[in-house]
């Protein structure tokens, strides 16, 4: 599947709670001929290879954090990338609390980096991490994780509760990726003039966006992390009522052109 067109494609739309008929969080964004994974939860492998999409043509896979519904998948990934004979070395950014981790995982299933015939580069990133290539990617912190945090005090573990919302930049397009956050507020200070918004739905106070989303301008917003299909009921009443007549619900397969 290869052209030239900008496109956002939902691997993945369903909550951290699995179901039978959505894979859970994981999107590509299609830059000309090359690709970019973002997130891989369950399911993501399955449903990249319906998409008729090349595993060679991916770039990068970027994280938002480490809940197993965004990365669960992660080594499937890179197997099937393995499997597909790549040669050319693989960016995979992760938040750096869990480059180690992952690491040591990948060994724990003998897909042991070193053992790979391309290279794996891990970078761990923070808050305001940037880079620029053929996208432009800058992460923004929220607050998702900070509910551990008596826990992670408690246990004295390692973890540093990172989680990040991503701004990507495509063309002249520009893509704001929630990814999952602690409220609403974490985020809305940043969504202002972008192409395009994709917004999870699970950890949003939905009339406090709707509400919101009056009074800025987005070319389009797209809902995605969904739950039952009441909750997609209500989403979609939300909608009628505030009259926001840009805003998409996620399914699996979707593609958008940028």
């Amino acid at each position: 599947m290869i052209t030239t067109k900008n496109e956002f494609i939902v691997l993945g739309s369903s909550s951290g709670f699995p179901q039978a008929d959505r894979a859970t969080a994981g999107y590509v964004l299609k830059a000309g001929e090359s690709l970019s994974l973002i997130d891989c939860g369950g399911g993501v492998t399955s449903s990249f290879l319906k998409r008729g999409l090349d595993p060679l043509a991916v770039k990068r896979i970027l994280v938002s954090h480490s809940h197993p519904d965004h990365c669960c998948e992660l080594p499937l990934f890179i197997q099937l990338i393995y499997l597909s004979g790549r040669e050319e070395p693989l960016d995979l950014y992760l938040p750096s609390e869990f480059v180690e981790p992952f690491r040591a995982y990948m060994n724990a299933t003998y897909l042991i980096a070193e053992k790979l015939p391309f290279e794996v580069r891990f970078v761990g990133y923070e808050d305001d991490f940037s880079f620029e290539d053929d996208i432009s990617v800058k992460a923004v912190a929220n607050n998702h994780l900070k509910g551990y945090a008596d826990l992670i005090e408690k246990l004295n573990l390692p973890n540093e509760m990172q989680c990040y919302s991503l701004r990507i930049e495509v063309g002249d397009q520009t893509i704001f990726y929630s990814a999952d956050i602690g409220t609403f507020d974490d985020i809305k200070n940043h969504l202002d003039g972008h192409s395009l918004v994709v917004l999870e739905s699970t950890h949003v106070d939905l009339d406090q966006f709707f509400e919101f989303a009056q009074e800025i301008s987005v070319g389009r917003y797209l809902i995605s992390h969904l739950g039952s299909a009441d909750e997609i009921e209500q989403i979609k009443v939300l909608s009628e009522k505030y009259g926001l007549g840009n805003l998409l619900i996620a399914e699996d397969g979707m593609t958008i052109e940028l």
